[in-house]
């Protein structure tokens, strides 16, 4: 580090004390405990599902080399045994996305699609009472449908848009298979058989065009599946986010997000108030083809009704923020904050649900691991654009 840098840490560091003062005397301890209701949690088994994901990704001249997973682990207690089940998908794949500045959205779409997938698939065959998701509910709607500049230069007038709505039929019909169903070998060669026939042999062929009509088609394979976990399950498993950091201000109305004002003056367990999130304005959107097509989904989607509220599960731990799925065919009861910091409490290890912390740890997709995939593909020679710098 440059020393001009650690000169202005110094110059700056009594005005950063000052203000930590300040945020104390905005905020008093007695508008904090107004908010917060102590509870100590008397563990409650349920069966449990949790789910993680994770991605990664190297650059070279051109394109990007990805690799994403999703995990899924369900558990179980059987005459007093402990029982895991798990679920595992990936995809590793080459992108020519050209603004690179929406490879991480593009990305992330992928990998929440592989969760959902996952978590999906392993409900299916357990059954499990409860979900719980890596993140909150909400962030699941963060979603930007991918544009055709993100991968072209050329525009083509929707028509890509509109290729890849033909498909969503297949999409629905398959939407369990193992992967992303819209990189699957058979819809990938009606996709280009389709993409010739609008374009040409030649053209049709571009890798730019076959990707931007696939990310499209992604997009959708996440709609449905999301519409599945929160409106297809028949046996109405509670459905929970679990978030470790958040940015709202909703409850204090200060510049400090209220999970860190709960933090600095809640020592005892408990719960805050509750709080209901605001979907239709989540940024988030949808196809217009996709709107006229599945109106059933978009409508039900954004009547999604999901409460938060934040939670400390063991003293001298992290607050945590929770987010619940409010389903109709529930009764009220299982939505209460004692309640759910009571299944909470069975799973925590040091003030947060393990389950979470296994999919976490299964999941992750290291640089020594796409060191290897770039072995195996035989990458380790291809230009990476940082070789002229590396040589001083």
């Amino acid at each position: 580090m440059r020393l001009e840098l650690l000169e202005k840490a110094h110059r700056i560091k009594d005005e950063i004390s000052n203000l930590a003062i300040n945020f104390n005397k905005e905020i008093l301890e007695k508008d904090v405990l107004k908010r917060w209701f102590n509870y100590t949690p008397k563990p409650l088994y349920k069966s449990a599902l949790a789910e993680d994901g994770s991605l990664n990704f190297k650059y070279y001249l051109g394109f990007y080399l990805y690799a994403i997973s999703g995990y899924s682990v369900c558990y179980k207690e059987r005459n007093g045994e402990e029982a895991y089940f798990e679920e595992a998908l990936g995809e590793i794949n080459l992108s020519v996305i050209k603004k690179s500045k929406y490879l991480d959205i593009y990305l992330k779409l992928l990998m929440f699609l592989l969760e959902l997938k996952s978590t999906l698939k392993l409900a299916h065959k357990e059954k499990p009472e409860v979900i719980l998701l890596d993140g909150t509910l909400s962030s699941k709607f963060i979603t930007i449908f991918p544009k055709t500049d993100w991968f072209s230069s050329e525009d083509f007038g929707g028509k890509l848009a509109n290729i890849a709505t033909e498909f969503t039929e297949d999409i629905k019909n398959n939407l369990f298979s193992d992967g992303i169903t819209s990189f699957s070998k058979e819809l990938k060669e009606k996709v280009l058989s389709r993409l010739k026939k609008e374009f040409g042999e030649k053209k049709g062929s571009r890798k730019d065009i076959i990707e931007a009509t696939l990310s499209k088609m992604a997009f959708f394979e996440y709609l449905f599946l999301l519409h599945h976990l929160f409106f297809k399950l028949d046996w109405n498993p509670l459905i929970i986010g679990i978030g470790k950091t958040s940015s709202l201000t909703e409850i204090f109305k200060s510049s400090i997000p209220d999970i860190k004002i709960f933090l600095t003056f809640i020592k005892e367990t408990g719960y805050s108030v509750k709080r209901n999130v605001d979907i239709e304005n989540i940024k988030w959107e949808f196809s217009e083809l996709f709107e006229v097509k599945e109106k059933q989904i978009e409508n039900e989607l954004r009547e999604v009704i999901i409460d938060y509220f934040y939670c400390k599960l063991e003293k001298g731990r992290n607050i945590l923020l929770v987010e619940i799925y409010e389903n109709a065919n529930l009764e009220d009861r299982y939505f209460e904050q004692d309640y759910i910091l009571d299944i909470l409490n069975y799973y925590s290890v040091g003030g947060y649900p393990f389950l979470l912390k296994k999919a976490d740890r299964e999941v992750r997709i290291t640089y020594k691991d796409m060191e290897l995939v770039e072995q195996i593909l035989g990458l380790q020679n291809e230009i990476h654009g940082r070789e002229a710098l590396n040589e001083y």
